[in-house]
């Protein structure tokens, strides 16, 4: 059993991966699920490696039809691969309402939280195109006013102009993958490398007892911008 020590001593991480699930993603839909498989497993290694951590899963996917919580809040040691029943590609994309949604939910629960760190991942192939919801610029706003409490915001995308989508939306980190199955692969190798880095780097920041919560706060902001780049140069 943990003492009190040992609990204070943990960092919450919520991990939040938001997928795109519209019809064109088809062709790569068993490589997304492997891809999100892979994921769960460096978030569990990474998590057993490193006992200051407290990692939670958010797990989105969605399309026209609707905006599929795989999992919520979940913690990593509960959560278990998907599968093709979870992931069924289909229809539109409404991008702005799955982030929107899911971001505020997970704002929520961390209103309270003092020992917390927040990443988002959002992957699609596709702009926007169906949000009733929310609009660009609602969800640009909600992107900078989390990006200054210390969240980091990645952008993958295919098919599309991603550094222009990314920076519309105030998202400092961003990749391009190729849509094949070679290209999905390494598309997710490289951000799972990549979060596993930031992670340990914010995880580090957060129990640093010789900062307080404004100077956590602000690294986690710097640490936050660029880091595909910083961390895994091509």
């Amino acid at each position: 059993m943990e003492t009190n020590t040992e609990t204070k001593q943990r960092t919450k991480v919520f991990n939040v991966i938001i997928l795109d699930k519209s019809g064109s993603m088809t062709s790569i839909a068993k490589q997304a699920v492997d891809g999100v498989n892979e994921s769960i497993a460096s978030i569990k290694r990474g998590q057993e490696n490193r006992p200051e951590q407290n990692n939670l899963l958010t797990l989105v996917a969605f399309c026209g039809c609707e905006i599929k919580k795989i999992y919520e809040q979940c913690p990593i040691g509960e959560v278990k691969p998907i599968n093709s029943d979870d992931y069924k590609p289909c229809c539109m994309t409404p991008l702005y309402d799955a982030i929107g949604n899911t971001i505020t939910a997970v704002h929520r629960l961390m209103e309270n939280e003092k020992n917390a760190i927040a990443s988002v991942t959002i992957i699609t192939d596709g702009y926007e195109n169906a949000s009733k919801e929310f609009t660009h610029k609602s969800i640009k706003s909600l992107i900078e006013a989390y990006k200054s409490e210390g969240w980091l915001f990645a952008y993958i995308g295919a098919d599309h102009d991603v550094e222009s989508v990314a920076f519309g939306l105030a998202i400092d980190n961003n990749m391009r993958f190729e849509k094949t199955n070679a290209g999905t692969r390494l598309m997710f190798n490289k951000f799972q490398e990549c979060l596993s880095d930031y992670v340990c780097e914010a995880t580090s920041m957060m129990l640093n007892e010789d900062l307080d919560d404004y100077q956590r706060k602000e690294n986690l902001c710097i640490s936050s911008k660029g880091f595909f780049k910083r961390n895994k140069e091509e």
